[in-house]
């Protein structure tokens, strides 16, 4: 159904290192026609529980979210202007859903570092480094493919974690239950994006039909 609403989009393949951000001025236009559908489908869509603390921002943006995943880090860099447009109106919260079994059962054990990548986001957290690992990440998805040893030295020397292994079983804890949440949610790939609790599918993650859906939802 979406597919009829948008138009053609070239979105951009590969990983985030070679994605240019597009400033939120420069976004293609979206014919006022083409708008006015497009909102109404997007008030057909059915709103889903996602249990997720807004923190009292008007839209909350959640993100299922796996650092090994190409599509993830082109989303991560293409979006990242319009989170820095809105300030506190709109809440990013990024959920973990590890494409790796061993934290993450539904999964299917696809990104072997991705436990690590989510790990080392959440240690580095309390330090304030989260930016920078998330951007270490998403600027080292490959090729070659990320190790685990390569995110915990990167962990070590990017975030400042010097005691990754000791804090890892903490952080799994955390990722298992967004990985819970997700299955819940019935998310099956990444990234999965809820837009104040209405699923947007990949055909709207280009920004600016991303843009459009934030804006639609702010004049609530």
């Amino acid at each position: 159904m979406v597919a009829t609403v948008v138009t053609a989009i070239a979105f951009p393949s590969g990983n985030a290192a070679a994605t240019a951000a597009v400033p939120v001025e420069s976004l293609p236009v979206i014919p006022d026609a083409e708008r006015a559908k497009f909102a109404e489908w997007w008030e057909l869509q059915p709103k889903e529980d996602v249990p997720v603390d807004g923190g009292g921002a008007k839209v909350v943006v959640v993100k299922f979210n796996d650092y090994q995943c190409p599509l993830c880090g082109v989303t991560y860099k293409m979006h990242k202007p319009l989170f820095e447009k809105y300030g506190s109106s709109v809440k990013l919260v990024t959920k973990h859903y590890p494409l790796e079994n061993e934290c993450n059962p539904g999964g299917g054990g696809v990104h072997l570092a991705a436990c690590e990548a989510a790990a080392a986001v959440i240690m580095a957290k309390p330090k304030g480094t989260a930016d920078k690992m998330e951007d270490w990440l998403f600027s080292h998805q490959g090729p070659p493919i990320l190790t685990p040893d390569q995110v915990k030295a990167a962990a070590r020397d990017v975030a400042g974690i010097t005691d990754f292994d000791a804090q890892y079983p903490a952080a799994l804890k955390e990722i298992r239950a967004d990985a819970a949440l997700g299955q819940q949610l019935k998310v099956n790939s990444t990234p999965t994006i809820f837009i104040n609790g209405r699923r947007v599918p990949n055909q709207a993650f280009a920004p600016q039909y991303m843009n459009l859906l934030i804006e639609i939802e702010l004049k609530r």
